[in-house]
């Protein structure tokens, strides 16, 4: 059985993976600090791309406004060399790993004698201190940018293929007709796609052509730099606080990312940070009702 999981929820695993369980049971919990860091990453957006409100009803409505993002991301990338909010799609293992890369821009690296075109994910991260995040905050950042860096890796190099993209947006071949619309009236209205071109529009036939033709343009992106950046930025001034350049590390990625899926998988109940890292849990939304914190309780 395949699963669909963000790159943002897997690496909050290695910050505190009984947090992750916690918001699968209980919801996300919505904070100032939160809504202030969405306002920055859409306003950043802004700076590139026109956001489009779209009603989105069914997963066909889902599946064709991500492939609609990427292709539109993907375009201004090549025109212009930068692009934000980059929608991307692959699979490790049985997991599908879908998410949303803050920024990709091309740049120069010098290779012996040579100057190549490359590109690279850049992540940022806002902040309600001052101070630079601490070593715990950027595994975990690190591991999110690798993950983005492993997603659109594969998309470059066409092991993204079109069934991934029906299988994690739970499209069903069978049941659905070729010919006919997977979009809903109301989505598609939201695009202003005239009545007489909606059924054609909609089609599971006209997106398999979309999906292929998003897959293709990205395969023709630079290759990715291995080189990551991470720039932490303060959420009431905006100056950067702390920038991280690392590089992707394949096998620290790997190791990671099979321990992370075995508690997807069911193989192991969630851990918890330990006597060392307790001190996470002063900045936890679920602090009232972690197992972990009771039990501490009642000792």
């Amino acid at each position: 059985m395949s699963i669909t999981l963000g790159p943002s929820t897997i690496a909050s695993q290695f910050w505190c993976e009984m947090a992750v369980d916690l918001r699968r049971k209980y919801g996300e919990v919505s904070t100032p600090e939160k809504e202030k860091g969405s306002e920055i990453h859409k306003d950043r957006f802004l700076e590139v791309l026109e956001e489009i409100e779209v009603e989105i009803k069914t997963p066909g409505d889902k599946l064709h406004s991500n492939i609609h993002n990427m292709m539109v991301g993907l375009e201004l990338y090549t025109n212009e060399g930068l692009t934000r909010e980059l929608p991307i799609l692959a699979k490790f293992d049985s997991a599908h790993i879908m998410g949303i890369i803050d920024e990709i821009k091309l740049i120069e690296e010098i290779q012996g004698k040579n100057k190549l075109k490359k590109t690279q994910i850049v992540e940022m991260k806002t902040r309600r201190s001052l101070n630079p995040p601490s070593s715990q905050q950027i595994l975990r950042d690190k591991m999110q940018g690798m993950i983005y860096w492993y997603g659109l890796n594969s998309m470059i190099n066409k092991e993204t293929e079109m069934g991934d993209f029906w299988t994690a947006f739970d499209i069903d071949l069978i049941e659905n007709n070729f010919n006919e619309p997977i979009l809903s009236e109301a989505y598609m209205k939201s695009l202003q796609i005239p009545k007489e071109k909606q059924k054609e529009y909609g089609s599971l036939l006209s997106i398999g052509n979309l999906i292929n033709e998003t897959l293709k343009r990205a395969s023709k992106l630079p290759e990715l730099t291995k080189t990551i950046e991470i720039i932490y930025i303060h959420q009431k001034t905006l100056v950067e606080v702390h920038r991280e350049r690392y590089n992707f590390d394949e096998r620290f990625f790997t190791r990671g990312m099979k321990w992370a899926l075995e508690y997807w998988s069911g193989k192991r109940e969630p851990g918890s940070v330990g006597q060392l890292n307790s001190w996470k849990c002063d900045f936890c939304s679920y602090y009232t009702v972690c197992p972990t914190i009771h039990k501490k309780w009642k000792e």
